[in-house]
């Protein structure tokens, strides 16, 4: 019996280590196919890739006030970290000059360290702010290929547009492609309240002449309400609006395109301004105060020759002005000063008051030819005025504010001019 037994327990203790021998090829064998698995997915095309965007906030340069952006890429299989720009260009570019008259400047994408980078912007005192894209390595490894092809020479220059293709809008559409359309068809259904005059104005703020010559020199073309799609030409706001962005995970669920945010440097700057201040009390101002006070005196003195110069003077801003503005219209690709409604104050017959103004004392002929002109450019403005008061108007109002009470007041003046000649003229006749 206790032969049986002994034989009995032996054969229990076989089993039981038979059993024990299983469970452990079983949990071999699973850690070797999570390992396997592991493996398989770390070695997938793109999962060594990190994709994000970094923004640059406003600078001191004109085209600083619009801020920045690039699209960086860390490969942990090689230790890099580039950022891709596409807003290189150079002064010393051949032709420069005549491209930006005609508006065909070439501006190219050009990879950055990304840390020497962000060291350039911190000394220019310009914040600083990445965003990491949730995106799936198939989408990583597709906006790397397109960089590394898109920067080569043959490829890397493209025509520079404001509004509608420039070093943000590059951006945009490249993780708009990567992403299958996902962030065009959200932001384009959006419409917002501002306009591209609006946008530039608001980020013009405190730059008193930047901000006049750009308002000057906006077309109607820029006075649209605008999508979020198409606000996104500024690099800040397309910081902003992938925030609101979901996409796509492996997985087909819906996940944040931004991933995580995180603010690598700020800078002492005033924050960006969301909204441009109105300027059109503060040139109405001015314009009444220069047109009563060129008025008064030239009535006061009774020479004739204050008179003219300030005829003059005015008239051939206003002209010269107005010849620059219908050029950019007529001869060039800045489509954003197409149609630009302040040639109904500033234009190119005000060249024809100036170079007649002088001449009035010298012939009859002359001084009707001046009142004809005169007369023109004042029709002009008044026509422009109630243009603006329609649905159909420019809103560029601070430059009809100025302008109108000045070109009343040039009108009045050139009546004093002809009514001085005529007395000269007067004892002869």
């Amino acid at each position: 019996m206790n032969r049986l037994r002994r034989e009995g327990a032996r054969a229990i203790g076989a089993g039981r280590l038979s059993l024990v021998r299983i469970w452990l090829w079983v949990l071999l064998a699973l850690s070797l196919c999570l390992g396997v698995s592991a493996n398989a997915q770390q070695a997938e095309p793109g999962s060594e890739l990190q994709v994000y965007l970094m923004t640059m906030g406003q600078g001191d340069l004109v085209w600083e006030r619009f801020g920045h952006n690039a699209l960086g890429i860390r490969d942990a299989s090689t230790g890099t970290d580039i950022v891709y720009n596409w807003g290189t260009f150079s002064f010393e570019q051949e032709g420069f000059l005549p491209r930006f008259l005609r508006g065909e400047m070439l501006y190219w994408m050009a990879p950055y360290d990304a840390v020497q980078t962000l060291m350039a912007y911190e000394q220019m005192n310009r914040s600083v702010t990445v965003q990491e894209l949730h995106l799936t390595p198939t989408q990583r490894l597709e906006i790397k290929r397109f960089v590394e092809w898109n920067q080569r020479d043959e490829n890397k220059f493209y025509r520079y547009d404001y509004y509608l293709d420039n070093c943000s809008t590059r951006v945009r559409d490249v993780i708009d492609r990567a992403t299958g359309g996902a962030v065009r068809r959200v932001a384009e259904s959006q419409m917002t309240t501002m306009t591209f005059r609006d946008h530039s104005l608001r980020l013009m703020d405190g730059m008193f002449w930047s901000r006049t010559g750009i308002d000057l020199g906006l077309g109607h073309p820029t006075d649209r309400p605008i999508t979020s799609w198409e606000a996104m030409f500024i690099p800040m706001e397309v910081q902003r609006r992938l925030r609101d962005i979901t996409i796509k995970d492996g997985s087909g669920a819906d996940v944040p395109l931004v991933s995580s945010e995180k603010v690598l440097f700020t800078s002492s700057r005033p924050p960006e301004r969301m909204e441009a201040s109105s300027q059109v009390g503060v040139f109405l101002l001015a314009g009444l105060a220069f047109a009563a006070v060129s008025v008064a005196l030239g009535y006061k003195l009774r020479g004739r020759i204050f008179s003219t110069g300030l005829v003059s003077l005015w008239s051939l801003v206003a002209g010269v002005v107005g010849l620059l503005l219908l050029l950019l219209w007529t001869v060039t690709q800045h489509s954003a000063a197409h149609a630009n409604q302040n040639l109904f104050f500033v234009n190119p017959l005000w060249l024809g008051v100036a170079l007649l103004a002088p001449l009035a004392p010298l012939a009859r002929r002359s001084r009707d030819a001046l009142l004809l002109m005169v007369r023109i450019c004042v029709g002009l403005t008044v026509v422009g005025a109630v243009v603006a008061l329609t649905p159909w108007g420019q809103p560029s109002g601070a430059i009809a504010a100025f302008a109108i009470p000045v070109n009343i007041g040039a009108y009045l003046l050139v009546l004093r001019v002809v009514y001085l000649a005529q007395q000269k003229a007067a004892p002869s006749a």
